[in-house]
This record gives C-alpha cells, structure tokens and sequence, in this order.
C-alpha cells in the first residue's frame, strides 16, 4: 500500500520548495541514523562476545573455588572452617560509572577495594581468598557488559523505529506529494501555454483581417 500524499490547504510553488529541502533534509537524518544503527550493531556484537568469555571466566573460577572450598572442608572441618570464615571482616561494593558509547549512556562498574589474601590462613583458604579477587573482577565486568548490552539494545530498538518510520513512512509521503505537485504544476503550465498560444493566434488573425 503506497504511502498518502501530505495535505497541503494552499499548494503554491514555495511549498514544493520547502517539501524538497524536507525530503533531502530527511533522507540525510536517514543516512545518519542507518551509519550509526550499524555501528551500534557491531558494538553491541563485540560486548556479547566479551561477555561470553568473561562468563566462562567466571563459570571456571567460581567451580575451581567451590572445589578448593569443599577440599578444605573435608581437610580441616565444617568448624574450623566457620571459624576462619568469621575472621574475614571485609566487604566489598561495586562503584558505578557513567561512560558513553557512541552517545548511549551505561555504566562500569568498579570495585570499592582491591582484595588482598589475610595472612595466618590454612593453604586452601589462602588460596580460596586469592580467587575471590579475580571472581569479583570478574564480577563487575560481566555485570558492565551486561548494563551495556541492555542500553545499546534499547538504542538499537529506538533507532529501527525512526528509521521504519522515515523509510516507509514520512519519505514515501514527501516524495508522493512532491510528484503530485510537480506534475499538478506541469499540468497549469502546459494549460497556460496553450492558452497563451490560442491568445497569439487569434490577436495575429485579427491583425491579418484588418490588413
């Protein structure tokens, strides 16, 4: 179904004027939004990709510490265990901050403090304590792509609508009316240079019967 005509209450030849400059005007914010629907695809492709391998990442090193942490029980004690966990006092929190990817705003997030294994500590806590700082880098990582990937799919979303609309929408119907003006102002002037003729003709017949 072909996209209606805009209305105009008075078409004159300013108004085709104007509806030119809209329709190049448009298809120039077209071609911008499409350059940068693209670049936003690429980026959004390259974030899912880093959030993949940051997952396995993490998948691999919570397994390797649920491992140390089930070894370290059988070794020592569910007590001796809770014990030592009790004796960890510090906490840990995700600091977000604003950045911006190709004019779509997210976060990254930064952890508060930078852990560091107690001393004192039986070797498989040790160790345990180790993988905690690479698991909670880990962490904020997976938790920015994943921000990111929700915010640039929501541009992403944003974007297709305004360009569906201007592509199958608003162009068509610019480039509609500017036809019909166009051939409607052809048509007058082909009727005016009819009559002019017509005029011509009949003021030389009238010349030629007086001589």
């Amino acid at each position: 179904m072909s996209a209606p005509a805009i209305k105009i209450s008075r078409p004159t030849k300013l108004e085709l004027i104007k509806l030119r400059k809209r329709l190049a005007l448009a298809r120039r914010y077209y071609n911008i939004l499409k350059d940068r629907e693209s670049l936003l695809l690429q980026t959004f492709r390259e974030t899912l990709l880093k959030l993949i391998e940051e997952r396995r990442r993490l998948n691999k090193a919570l397994a390797e510490a649920y491992q140390s942490y089930y070894n370290s029980v059988s070794l020592h004690g569910w007590k001796t265990m809770e014990a030592e966990a009790a004796s960890v006092k510090e906490e840990v929190f995700f600091k977000a901050v604003y950045k911006n990817i190709l004019g779509v705003w997210t976060f990254e997030f930064q952890p508060s403090a930078k852990l560091k294994p107690q001393e004192n500590l039986v070797p498989e806590l040790y160790g345990l304590q180790k993988a905690r700082s690479e698991i909670v880098e880990t962490l904020a990582r997976v938790s920015e792509y994943e921000k990111t990937l929700v915010s640039i799919g929501a541009e992403i979303s944003r974007l297709k609508r305004v360009v569906n609309m201007l592509e199958k929408v608003y162009i068509p119907r610019l480039e509609r009316t500017i036809r019909y003006l166009s051939l409607k102002f052809d048509e007058v002037y082909r009727e005016e240079t009819i009559r002019a003729l017509k005029v011509k003709r009949m003021l030389e017949g009238r010349e030629s019967s007086r001589v």
